[in-house]
Formats: C-alpha cells, sequence, structure tokens
C-alpha cells in the first residue's frame, strides 16, 4: 500500500484544473455523484487484487473512493494527477513526499514521476506565484463566489509592477469574506514577501487568516499592521504563531497605533527570540503600553515594574535590530540604554525615540549606559529624541559619546521640542565641536534658541533647523524674534561656505542687523538665496545690502 498523509488544509477539488471528478466506466464517460475533493484525502491506498488488477481507495473526511485500476501506467496517472492538482494549488507543497508504504518494486519509479511532475509544474506556475490559482480553490472549496477583481489585480497590476507587498487597503473595499479568502490563499504562497494595512480595521476572519498566513509562510518577510483595529488577544495569538513556525522568514514587524497593551507587548516580546531569522525592524510606536499596568505583568517583572521589561532583555542581547521605532511608547530611556549599549551597538541604524520619558525615577541620575551607546554605536544613521524632556547632563553624555566614536558618520539627530533652553544650550555650546559625526541638527521649539546659532555655523553639520521650517541644505530662523542675537549668525555668514539658502525673516534686526547684513554678502560667495522680509528695515537699510550684492 501507498498513502498520501492527511494535509492539515482544507484543499479543493481539482481535475486537470477544474473542480469536478469524472470517472470512466466501460465507453461510457459520467459524472460522479458526489464531488473527490482532493484537498480533503486522507488516505490513498493501493492493494493488488488479482492479475494485473489493483484498487485504490481514497478515503476523505467525508467518504471512500474505490478505484480498479487494470495496470500500473494507471497508478502512474493517479499519482500525476494528484502530485500536479496539489502542486499547482499550493505551489509551496511538495506532493512526492506524501508518498508512503510504497511497494518496493514501486518506491523509487512513483518517487521519481512524482519529482519530474513537481519540476514540471514548477516552471508552469501563473502570475505572482499562482495566486489567483490558490484564491479560486479555496473559494471552490468554501462555496463562495471567487472575486474576479481580487484575481485581476494580482495577476496584472500586482505582476506587471512586480510588486511582493500584498496591501489589504487595495482590497478594503470588498466583503470581509472575499478578503479572508484572498489572505487565505497567501499562506501558500511563495511570491509575496510583505502583507501590510494602515487605517484599515481588520475584521475577525480577516485577523485569523492574517495569523494562519504568519504561522504557516515561509515567504513572507515583512508584517505591517499599522492602525488597523488589533487588540491585546491578537498579539497573544501572534507571539504563538511565531513560537510555532520554525520556518518563518518574518523580521520585520509594525504594530503601531494597535491597542495591543501590556499584556500583548510581553507576549510579543517573548517570541521576538525565537525568529529564525532574528528581528531587524520592530515599530511599536501607541500601543498603550503603560508603566503602570502591574496586573498584566509575570512575576518575573514584578522588581523591575515595567511592562517593557521582556522587550529590553531581549535587546540587551545580541541580536539584528536594525531600526527601532519606539515613538510615543511611555517608554523610560534611562533603562532603554542600558539595553541598547549591550546588544544593539553593531546592528542598529534607525532609531526613534520621540515622545518618550528620559526616567519614570525620582531621583534622575543619568546612567553613563547613554554615553556608552553612542560611543560604540558602528552604523547608527538617525536618532529621533523629539518631544522628549532631556536632562542636561543626559544631553552631555550623548554628545561625548559621539565625540568618541570614530566609526559613525552622516548621522541625523532630531532633538527639537527637548524643553533645552539655556541649560542645553550651554551644553551644544562646549560639546558639539567635537561631536563629527552629526550631520543634521533640528534643534526646533527649544525655548531660547540664539546661543545655539553661532556654534552650530561653524560646525560641521550641513543642515540645520531651528526656527518651524526647515528646507534641505538651508538655514531657517523665520518668526524666531531673534532681534539682535541674529547678528551673531550674520557675523557667521561672512566665513561660512556651505549654506545657500538662509530666511532670517521676522527676526526685527533693524538697520543695524541690515549693515552687519551686507558686510558678510561682501565676503560670502556661496550664498544662492536670502529670505530677510518682516525684519523692521528701512530704505537705508536695503540701500546698504544693495551697495554690498553690487561689490
Amino acid at each position: 500500500m501507498w498513502f498520501l498523509t492527511a494535509l492539515n488544509v482544507k484543499l479543493l477539488e481539482a481535475c486537470n484544473g477544474g473542480s469536478e471528478v469524472f470517472c470512466l466506466k466501460g465507453k461510457f464517460l459520467f459524472k460522479s455523484a458526489s464531488r473527490l475533493v482532493l484537498l480533503c484525502i486522507l488516505a490513498i491506498a493501493h492493494h493488488s487484487l488479482f492479475m494485473c488488477v489493483c484498487e485504490v481507495v481514497i478515503e476523505t473526511d467525508r467518504q471512500i473512493y474505490s478505484l480498479s485500476l487494470m495496470s500500473v501506467r494507471d497508478l502512474e496517472a493517479v499519482v500525476t494527477h494528484v502530485t500536479a492538482s496539489l502542486k499547482k494549488i499550493f505551489p509551496d507543497s511538495s506532493p512526492g513526499k506524501l508518498l508512503k508504504k510504497v511497494r518496493p518494486d514501486l518506491q523509487e519509479r512513483l518517487c521519481s514521476l512524482a519529482s519530474r511532475v513537481e519540476e514540471h509544474v514548477n516552471g508552469a506556475v501563473g502570475p505572482c506565484g499562482g495566486f489567483s490559482d490558490t484564491y479560486a480553490a479555496l473559494c471552490d472549496f468554501n462555496e463562495f463566489p471567487c472575486c474576479m477583481e481580487v484575481q485581476w489585480d494580482v495577476d496584472n497590476i500586482y505582476h506587471v509592477q512586480n510588486c511582493r507587498v500584498f496591501n489589504l487597503i487595495d482590497f478594503s473595499h470588498l466583503d470581509s469574506r472575499d478578503l479572508a479568502l484572498a489572505v487565505g490563499a497567501l499562506s501558500f504562497n511563495q511570491w509575496f514577501t510583505k502583507i501590510c494595512s494602515k487605517d484599515f480595521k481588520l475584521t475577525p476572519d480577516v485577523q485569523e487568516q492574517v495569523l494562519y498566513m504568519i504561522a504557516r509562510s515561509c515567504a513572507l518577510e515583512e508584517v505591517s499592521l499599522e492602525a488597523s483595529g488589533l487588540k491585546m488577544d491578537f498579539a497573544v495569538k501572534l507571539a504563538s504563531a511565531f513560537r510555532d513556525s520554525s520556518a518563518s522568514a518574518v523580521h520585520i514587524i509594525n504594530l503601531s497605533l494597535n491597542a495591543i497593551e501590556d499584556k500583548g507587548v510581553i507576549a510579543l516580546s517573548q517570541s521576538l527570540g525565537k525568529l529564525p531569522r532574528g528581528l531587524s525592524q520592530l515599530h511599536l510606536s501607541k500601543v498603550s503600553m503603560s508603566p503602570k499596568g502591574a496586573a498584566l505583568i509575570s512575576y518575573s517583572l514584578l522588581h523591575i515594574s515595567r511592562c517593557c521589561f521582556i522587550l529590553f532583555k531581549f535587546l540587551s542581547a545580541p541580536n539584528a535590530v536594525s531600526h527601532l521605532d519606539l515613538s510615543y511608547a511611555d517608554c523610560p530611556l534611562d533603562t532603554l540604554f542600558v539595553s541598547l549599549s549591550a546588544g544593539c551597538c553593531t546592528t542598529l541604524s534607525y532609531l526613534n525615540l520621540s515622545r518618550n520619558t528620559f526616567s519614570h525615577r525620582k531621583v534622575r541620575e543619568v546612567t553613563r549606559s547613554v554615553r556608552d551607546f553612542f560611543s560604540k554605536s558602528t552604523v547608527l544613521k538617525y536618532v529621533g529624541l523629539s518631544g522628549t524632556k532631556l536632562p542636561p547632563e543626559a544631553l552631555r553624555l550623548l554628545l561625548q559619546g559621539l565625540a568618541t566614536n570614530i566609526h559613525l558618520s552622516e548621522l541625523e539627530l532630531d532633538i527639537s521640542c527637548c524643553e533645552l533652553r539655556s541649560a542645553g544650550a550651554q551644553v551644544i555650546q562646549e560639546h558639539i565641536f567635537e561631536a563629527k559625526a552629526i550631520c543634521s541638527l533640528d534643534l526646533s521649539d527649544n525655548g531660547t534658541v540664539s546661543d545655539f546659532i553661532l556654534t552650530s555655523m561653524r560646525h560641521s553639520i550641513r543642515h540645520l533647523s531651528i526656527g518651524r521650517n526647515f528646507p534641505l541644505e538651508s538655514l531657517s530662523v523665520c518668526d524666531s524674534k531673534l532681534k539682535t542675537g541674529t547678528t551673531i549668525l550674520i557675523n557667521s555668514l561672512g566665513s561660512n561656505a556651505s549654506l545657500s539658502k538662509i530666511d532670517i525673516s521676522g527676526n526685527c534686526i533693524g538697520d543695524t542687523g541690515a549693515k552687519m547684513l551686507a558686510k558678510a554678502l561682501m565676503i560670502n560667495t556661496k550664498l544662492k538665496t536670502l529670505v530677510w522680509d518682516r525684519n523692521s528695515v528701512t530704505a537705508g537699510g536695503f540701500m546698504d545690502v544693495a551697495n554690498a550684492m553690487e561689490k
């Protein structure tokens, strides 16, 4: 006897691409009274009866079919048909491996036949990995009409554009049943490597298929379900799917703007270390993760009393994370930097910690881990701390770390809205010269900014934002009301050779400032665009500038 092992999926019937099975009896062809669903096959047994006659018994979850075959050639035809049908509908399967307990004299022959059939079908898979065939089969099995629009979009738009990102928004207007079946088809597809959705609430049946796809697919690399109405239970099930999938290729996860809460984050964090390819990007912005969720935190977290503990533990061990976004996560940065300095120095290139609290402790002693992380990082390109109330000492350690770092260059640093004020300005004044790695610095909305200007203009920074508008390769201090403080900036223009555009509008520089601007323009030959309206300058001031430009 030989057997086809039961598939743990609900498959559909197919006969040379069709949906119904026909049997030949005598000289007449007739339609079977009951449909034989190939994908519900539990076993196929081969029995020798007498002479050359053999019997094939096909057992499904509904009934048993018995076929009498007159030759080994007929047996080969059955193997060929079943293998080709399953391989066409499920390109990621290997039906030949399902052959078991084959008679010794047929073992090699049938296995070789199945391999040849699989190879042939692989070369004839339809657009986008045969997605339409799989989708149509799932619809047929569930006795739902096949949505031609889904097939047309994939076979034409996705295929022509060579797009491997399945965007649920493209099908958001469809009935949830149709969308769920489309997602179900992705579970057996090797073409698509990313599934994404944003600002579109996923129904429970669609969520169920997404989880099944993540657990089963070996091609899926990225899951981005931002603002998709997901709750804590989805995150817990997702964590379970990651733990159970030994062949998962997922390494990028985005669940931002979903209320998965503390319990969901903890469950997810516990499974991240089990991803076969490791984790390279994790987005958990605005997920209702609260440090006060003590009721949802396991006993192992009690000594820290932070729901982020397991995530920190993961980050502190060697990992492959290159992109980390924890903005709006109410994450204590002093504790986070301890983990980052231990496990993320050689891999992390993007770090967004905007709108977080630097510390949850009453005694805000800044740890040296901030300096350690920025001194040991080797590939960091972006650091976002916007909206974080950054203590002057933390800023000092950050800049000191960058000053001793010999690996970094072209670093973008966003410390806008950090309430730095004069104390922070003093720190920058003292240490910015040494932090050569910084090429772009955003200091917008930090209280008193005039102290920053002279320092930044003489530094190697090529992009500087101080006001509310920041065009690339330019400096804007528009409407900053610097008044006499603008003279520091104007004096620096004379020796600056990098800026091509500057906007000093709305700073009330008056005729005195205009005179100084005129002198700077006589020396500076690189500046191409100057915007300086609304500065209380009289005709005399304009004349001074005009005369300078003529020289």
